[in-house]
Formats: C-alpha cells, structure tokens, sequence
C-alpha cells in the first residue's frame, strides 16, 4: 500500500544529504537530460548559499540565532528550486531513465512515495485578539483536534477581510490580507487603518507543492 509523504527530507541533516546529491547529478547531466542552463545556475548558487549557512548554525559552541534563522531563509528559497526543477524539468524528463530519476532522490514510485495531496479538509481554527492591532492564531488538525497537520499538509494559509457592522461580510476573493503559516501557531499584525473594524477570515490547508485546499473555515475577530 502506497504511503503518501514528501519526497524531500524534512530533517535538515538529511534534506543537506539528499539535496547535495541532486544537485551533483543536475551539474554533471545538465546538458544530456537538456535541462535549462540558468536553471541550474540560479540552483548551485542557491545550493551554494544554504551551505554555507547550513555550517556556520552547526557548529555548536559558536552559532548564532541568526545563523540558524539564515539556514531557514536559505533553505525555504533552495527547496523552492529543487522542487521546480525536480517535478517541473526531471519527473517525466524523456532524455532521463527511471534509473536516473531514482539516484536523484525523485520520486517515481519505486518506495510507495505519492505527490502530497490537496487537502479535502480545512484546519480547526482558535483565533485570539491581543495586544494593540494583533492576533493569535492556533490551528489544529480536525480529524485529532491535535496541533498538527494532516500527511502531505505544508501549512495553512488565511486570508482576511474587513467590514464595518452594517456592511456585508467580505468574500474570501475580496480579502486584502494574507498570511500563510507553516507552524500551528502564529501571529497576526493588521493595518492600524482597519482598526475598530471587524474581520473575517478564511484559513485554507497548502501542501508541499503549495496547492490549497478545497474548502476553507471562516472564523470571525475584531480589529482592536
């Protein structure tokens, strides 16, 4: 039976592992599987830049919180590329095998990996007014009531709105604010300009491919 789970390694250890190697394949092959050049530039230098960071936040007795904090900034922009080129050039690349794909790290079906899949359910959402402007916002797996997110689930994005009391509730296509959040805790600052106002919002689960849900739950707050 299939498990479906992404095909990149979450732990950072691993993710440096697995993406070093793509990126040593993708150098080496570029010109036989006819990838695009500046791709693959735009990709080692990113590569490039994660590394570095990636060493100065492991070593122990000197790193820093912003060490740390530029290997997360580093990596979310390098994993972008990897995935772009990885699904978008080399999934059904006709100049690659099988066997090419599969010392790459890609996922072609050989270890029960599946692409992650649109969620079919929307977050539980706790949202709490708090502090001058500001929000809290805790979201929960509905099928657990747990602070996680269903397999194959990135994040959940939300986008709100604002209305005055005798005005009708915006739709989520005319929200004005969106954030997106990869924990199950976050925070929101709104616009001192809607202030006093009341707000709506719709909170939709993104997977690892960045595709949204199919329904969303709307919560309801005031702007303090």
């Amino acid at each position: 039976m299939a498990v479906t789970r992404d095909w990149i390694p979450k732990q950072i250890h691993k993710f440096k592992v697995f993406a070093d190697n793509l990126c040593k394949r993708v150098k080496d092959n570029a010109e036989a599987w006819h990838l695009d050049a500046n791709e693959v530039t735009k990709l080692l230098s990113l590569r490039l830049k994660f590394n570095r960071c990636y060493k100065k936040s492991t070593i122990k007795n000197t790193h820093s919180l912003a060490d740390i904090d530029n290997t997360k900034k580093a990596r979310k922009a390098y994993q972008k590329a990897l995935r772009t080129i990885g699904i978008g050039r080399m999934k059904r690349n006709s100049f690659m095998t099988d066997s090419d794909r599969m010392k790459c790290g890609l996922n072609t079906g050989e270890k029960g990996y599946n692409l992650s899949p649109v969620a079919s359910t929307s977050p539980l959402i706790d949202f709490r007014t708090e502090g001058e402007l500001g929000g809290t916002i805790i979201s929960m797996d509905p099928a657990s009531h747990k602070a996680c997110k269903p397999i194959g689930q990135d994040g959940i994005r939300i986008r709100f709105g604002f209305y005055k009391l005798d005005e009708k509730i915006p739709p989520e296509a005319d929200c004005t604010q969106t954030i997106g959040l990869t924990k199950s805790f976050g925070k929101v600052v709104f616009d001192p300009a809607k202030k006093g106002m009341f707000l709506v919002g719709y909170a939709r689960y993104f997977n690892t491919r960045q595709i949204e849900g199919v329904i969303a739950t709307t919560f309801y707050g005031i702007v303090c």
